[in-house]
């Protein structure tokens, strides 16, 4: 089978067939990075179309300094931070996407998503309730197993910012988390740890197919 870089290589030099295969390989893995903070399955699957339309038009720049893998996910988050952009109800302030949630942008609930237990259900509602920022390197280290230096290089910013959005991020997860399974008990239940969003994470990836 053909390595990513060698499947680019022979789509910019006219392989069609070879553009297709990878993105096929890389399909799931953006429709993932789109499927919560999205709650319109037409906006995700529109935003899934723009991303590889962009990495068609991209990819005559790509210079291999990062994967093929990383190239996608940098443009998917691009076209999600337009998107973002486009539905930001207060036009007059700055839009701070180290504040701004998907959650405040559109209160529902994306329809795809359909969980009975209730900490893998608070877990995946709590990561929209947090800076989209936040949400976005959670997401990657949880559901597609990047590291801090691969979601650096993805990004475009320092690993030390990265490592400070995961910690900071988890935070604002595990205090999210706590307060809805307290809710829905009604009571006060046992502390959230980093260990049990670790957990639910795998839980998630493992039997939603994330």
């Amino acid at each position: 089978m053909r390595g990513d870089e060698e499947l680019l290589a022979a789509w910019r030099a006219g392989d069609r067939d070879a553009g297709g295969e990878l993105v096929d390989r890389h399909f799931a893995a953006i429709s993932r990075f789109f499927r919560n903070k999205v709650t319109s399955e037409d906006d995700a699957t529109e935003l899934v179309s723009q991303t590889f339309l962009a990495c068609t038009a991209s990819k005559e720049r790509f210079r291999g300094a990062a994967s093929v893998r990383q190239f996608f996910f940098a443009i998917a988050h691009n076209v999600l931070r337009n998107y973002i952009r486009a539905r930001y109800k207060r036009k007059s302030e700055r839009l701070d996407f180290d504040a701004v949630c998907v959650q405040e942008l559109d209160p529902a609930s994306p329809s795809s998503i359909v969980m009975h237990q209730r900490e893998a259900r608070s877990f995946v509602q709590s990561l929209r309730e947090i800076p989209v920022e936040d949400q976005v390197v959670l997401e990657l280290k949880y559901f597609e197993g990047l590291s801090g230096r691969e979601i650096a290089a993805l990004l475009a910013i320092p690993e030390g910012t990265v490592r400070g959005r995961l910690a900071r991020g988890k935070e604002r997860l595990r205090q999210r988390v706590a307060a809805a399974l307290n809710d829905m008990s009604q009571e006060a239940g046992g502390d959230v740890t980093p260990a049990n969003l670790d957990q639910w994470a795998r839980e998630v990836r493992e039997q939603h197919g994330w």
